[in-house]
């Protein structure tokens, strides 16, 4: 009786440490609207989904056209719905092509990672 105690706290001590409580360190992407390598009419902005809190201001992204040309970006700010989502409106309608996006972000821990992503812009 006493091995079946210890045998259940020892597993949910090991579930707490590496199940849903388990911390990643740094901030994960999640998903992206637009998507990876997705056709869409011109978006407004961009919406980046992480594994935790977002620190906004320490976020970003640039977004370049097929020439490599930047594209105007409005401030970044977090959801005020959800933390873990960045949002970077775009400061005019992006003409058909092909657009490049760079994404840096810190999260609430203060770790900064970063990432790449592409997505095209249908008439």
């Amino acid at each position: 009786m006493r091995l079946r105690k210890t045998a259940r706290m020892t597993l949910a001590v090991l579930l707490t440490a590496t199940g849903g409580g388990m911390a990643w360190g740094h901030p994960v992407l999640e998903g992206s609207d637009p998507g990876q390598d997705a056709t869409v009419s011109s978006p407004k902005e961009i919406r980046l989904t992480f594994t935790e809190n977002l620190i906004a201001k320490f976020s970003g992204l640039t977004i370049k056209d097929q020439s490599g040309r930047p594209i105007g970006t409005a401030s970044p700010s977090a959801d005020p719905n959800d933390k873990r989502q960045l949002i970077v409106p775009i400061s005019t309608p992006l003409p058909p092509g092909a657009y490049d996006v760079d994404w840096h972000a810190v999260g609430a821990d203060t770790h900064r990672v970063t990432g790449h992503f592409s997505f095209l812009v249908a008439n």
